[in-house]
């Protein structure tokens, strides 16, 4: 009967989170190489190269929002986990495929603000992303061995599946008002990405204490 493994054969989460920050910084700098200033608007007044450049602007600054938030939660999350197992791993780099579209999209998005294709495919990657998170999650919390953890966990999933509902309604919604679908993109951050409050944090030790 074989015996428990070495301490050197259990690797740790520092790979995993090393890895994924790489992959985080890499995605931010491809979005931001996609802005630039129009050689217009350096001695003129061209309205339309200046919509262009705001638009791509405000989408690189959603993004920017949205990975940050992205990148947080993932800083936490592997903070939780125990181990470093095969299923963390794949459920981490699925969760990183998706993020590395965002730039695709929000390069889309910025080009054609008013475009429900663009919107819609925007709307999806990040439903797709929050959605690989959530199933990274869901693992972290079958292998916690912490209570606190795992009521943690589950408070977050409560506020992320009313927003990938939202997302998802953001996609059809885009083909029959597309300022709808911006709200929906525009507010969803802010909803189901709010950190979690003194309160909410003396709510859980409470539950987990009884």
């Amino acid at each position: 009967m074989a015996g428990p493994r070495p301490a050197e054969l259990k690797p740790t989460n520092r790979r995993i989170e090393s890895f994924s920050d790489a992959v985080f910084a890499i995605v931010v700098t491809i979005m931001v190489l996609e802005i630039h200033i129009p050689d217009d608007l350096a001695f003129g007044s061209n309205r339309v190269a200046l919509m262009e450049f705001l638009a791509l602007l405000a989408t690189y600054s959603l993004s920017f929002v949205v990975i940050a938030i992205f990148w947080s939660n993932h800083h936490y999350l592997i903070f939780t986990l125990p181990k470093t197992d095969r299923t963390t791993i794949w459920l981490n780099n699925n969760a990183l495929f998706w993020v590395t579209l965002i730039p695709i999209v929000a390069r889309f998005f910025g080009l054609h603000a008013t475009s429900p294709r663009a919107v819609a495919a925007y709307a999806f990657v990040v439903m797709m992303s929050t959605l690989s998170f959530s199933l990274l999650r869901k693992h972290a919390t079958n292998i916690s061995r912490s209570d606190f953890h795992r009521e943690l966990h589950r408070r977050v999933f409560r506020r992320i599946w009313p927003a990938v509902a939202i997302y998802a309604a953001a996609m059809p919604i885009a083909f029959v008002d597309i300022r709808i679908a911006w709200a929906c993109l525009l507010v969803l951050p802010a909803m189901f990405f709010l950190p979690v409050t003194t309160r909410e944090i003396s709510l859980i030790e409470e539950s987990t204490d009884d």
